[in-house]
């Protein structure tokens, strides 16, 4: 679980921390940094999976690379004007159970195959996962005139029950007399790499017996999925026939996913199925085909007449792709979904809202929702929302129980006189505009 996110430099996140939920939805008016809070932890999901830099800024990744540094007044045009500029993204991660079990199984069958002599690796080997609450950091530097990218900073350590790193161990990885340092556990020497890679060291392809913590870092992040719903178009059209193990970033491989499900796993496809039978009761079945040029056609069947998804509302798809992405096998460890109730019934909203809360409830996945709804924050604990703002160009994220507007309203008196009304609900008061910075 992402407990908690601290970004400087990054898009209109000039300065933010904030402690999240295993349910987070941040509300706010358009343009406070919501999608931007969403693409900085797509982007560290990236950089921990791929080769280099430049490849983790590649679509569906949203903007180009110089566009993710914070500029001021003078827009892009004032970034190519310096020599450099920097952002960082630090993440406190309670690593998920599946991770944990996942690479102390590699290990156990690594230790196994060079007790058994099948191996050359030397026997000496580091014990399994022994930390389960680890913080990450890396700050990523652009060279504005060259386009050029590279890692000046990067960390990873184990933390106490206070959430501080802890003095029993020395950082995994760690930046030190302009050097990277790279830890192997159980050794005192660690492995020297220069600062300006052009890659994270968390991407590299480490022997996890000796990198255990690392690795699981590494497949915590990779995990990550989000998700940007597109049903104008996207998750309309047919596509090639493939194994999905999921339905795609806006959705395009709906149709492929779910006849992977239907040819492979009948039990989760009817699960799905079911569910969307009871958020809407007339679609009673989903049916996959395959046409003449092996493409996959996604057909519903409403009311007793099979419709094709291309003529289906843009609302009933997003439903559809919520279940779905609830329903992938390798269970990530966080999903995060942009505006999930767009084109979706009011009356259905409270559905939406209900799914969320019992998929994060499982304590298998965190959710992190964006949402425009003046409906959907009044449905969710208000333990889980929190409300984006932005002043000056710079977005704020504060835990909606904490939102204050000055000293005067601590007095629920002074706040029914002032306002001549009762307590407001959640939605009301984004109407009213009482969030709009």
């Amino acid at each position: 679980m992402l407990k908690r996110v601290k970004i400087e430099g990054y898009k209109s996140l000039r300065s933010v921390e904030v402690n999240l939920e295993p349910l987070t939805v941040l509300f706010g008016p358009n343009a406070a940094g919501k999608s931007n809070f969403l693409d900085a932890l797509q982007l560290l999901s990236r950089m921990a999976n791929y080769k280099t830099l430049k490849q983790a800024f590649d679509p569906p990744y949203r903007g180009a690379p110089l566009e993710s540094f914070t500029f001021g007044p003078a827009g892009v045009q004032g970034l190519l004007e310096q020599e450099s500029a920097t952002f960082s993204i630090e993440v406190d991660v309670e690593l998920s159970p599946a991770v944990v079990q996942s690479v102390n199984a590699q290990i156990q069958e690594m230790k196994k195959k060079t007790l058994n002599g099948s191996s050359s690796t030397p026997s000496k080997v580091s014990a399994s996962i022994r930390e389960r609450n680890l913080r990450y950091r890396i700050q990523v530097e652009i060279l504005p005139k060259s386009g050029i990218l590279r890692v000046t900073d990067e960390y990873l350590a184990a933390l106490n029950s206070r959430g501080e790193p802890t003095g029993k161990r020395s950082a995994f990885l760690e930046y030190r007399d302009k050097r990277l340092h790279l830890r192997m556990e159980g050794q005192s020497h660690p492995t020297y790499y220069d600062q300006h890679l052009n890659h994270s060291l968390l991407s590299l392809p480490l022997y996890p017996p000796h990198y255990p913590h690392l690795i699981a870092m590494q497949k915590e992040l990779v995990s990550w999925l989000f998700f940007y719903f597109e049903p104008r178009e996207h998750m309309r059209m047919s596509s090639q026939v493939e194994e999905m193990l999921h339905i795609g970033f806006m959705g395009e491989k709906l149709a492929p996913y779910l006849h992977t499900l239907e040819v492979f796993d009948k039990a989760r496809f009817r699960v799905i199925e079911k569910a969307l039978h009871a958020i809407i009761p007339s679609i009673t079945a989903i049916k996959t085909s395959l046409n003449n040029v092996a493409e996959v056609e996604l057909t519903f069947v409403e009311d007793g007449i099979p419709i094709p998804s291309r003529l289906m509302s843009g609302g009933t798809l997003r439903i559809l792709g919520l279940l779905c992405a609830g329903s992938i096998k390798d269970t990530p460890a966080l999903l995060g979904f942009e505006e999930p109730e767009n084109g979706i019934h009011p009356r259905r909203i409270q559905l939406i809202a209900r799914l969320l809360e019992t998929r994060a409830a499982t304590g298998d996945t965190q959710l992190i929702v964006t949402t425009h709804s003046p409906i959907l924050p009044d449905l969710i604990p208000e333990t889980s929302l929190f409300v984006c703002t932005k002043k000056d160009g710079q977005t704020r994220i504060t835990p909606f129980q904490r939102f204050s507007f000055g000293a005067i309203w601590n007095s629920e008196d002074k706040k029914r006189a002032l306002n001549d009304e009762e307590a407001l609900t959640t939605s009301e008061r984004i109407m009213r505009g009482d969030f709009d910075a």
